[in-house]
């Protein structure tokens, strides 16, 4: 089963302190969450009552010390990116799935998971389509168990298969990455951050 704590150390990476960058359309942004998506998470009056003081470190060091903020940050995590279905799968899924929830949204992150699992099902041979919805739910989880079933084949095995689900959701993650640049070329700016982040 997937622990959510390993999820969110491996995120938690990613998504650094405080920042404020006029062309992230998140803007005003702490520890991935952005407070134009996200105005009422209980963090900001936090943050808010440390700007404009005199430090000796960052304000992202002096954030990071509140402990009681950084409960807050790992609650919204927890309740926002991660369903109770992703403890059912294998950590190093899960994890994917988390960061790619946390950085396009869950419900794009499911849909590139339903969307691997279909397309590996060998046009149905070993289990039948299920709808990219964006809701992982019993029909996902039979058929990404059934995906895993087929360790059993010659030339395959449980961490191949898992490796191969893993490049799928890359795939699709970098594909919107293409997207998001194609419409508004000032995103350019991040692309290279948000490669490293998949790879």
């Amino acid at each position: 089963m997937a622990d959510f704590n390993l999820a969110y150390q491996n995120t938690m990476i990613s998504e650094g302190g405080y920042s404020n960058v006029a062309a992230d359309r998140g803007g005003e942004t702490y520890m991935g969450i952005s407070r134009k998506n996200h105005p009422h998470w209980l963090g900001w009056p936090v943050i808010d009552s440390y700007k404009g003081g005199v430090y000796s470190k960052t304000l992202s060091d002096v954030l990071f010390e509140n402990s009681g903020l950084q409960k807050l940050v790992k609650t919204f995590y927890k309740e926002s990116f991660w369903p109770a279905a992703f403890e059912q799968l294998d950590q190093d899924i899960a994890n994917e799935l988390f960061d790619t929830a946390v950085n396009q949204g869950l419900g794009s992150a499911v849909k590139y998971f339903q969307a691997t699992l279909n397309i590996l099902n060998r046009n149905q041979k070993d289990y039948p389509n299920v709808a990219a919805d964006g809701a992982i739910g019993p029909l996902t989880l039979a058929c990404y168990g059934s995906l895993l079933a087929t360790k059993s084949y010659p030339a395959r095995s449980y961490n191949k298969i898992v490796k191969v689900i893993l490049k799928w959701m890359n795939f699709f993650q970098m594909k919107r990455y293409i997207d998001i640049v194609d419409k508004a070329e000032d995103q350019e700016e991040f692309i290279f951050g948000w490669t490293e982040r998949v790879i």
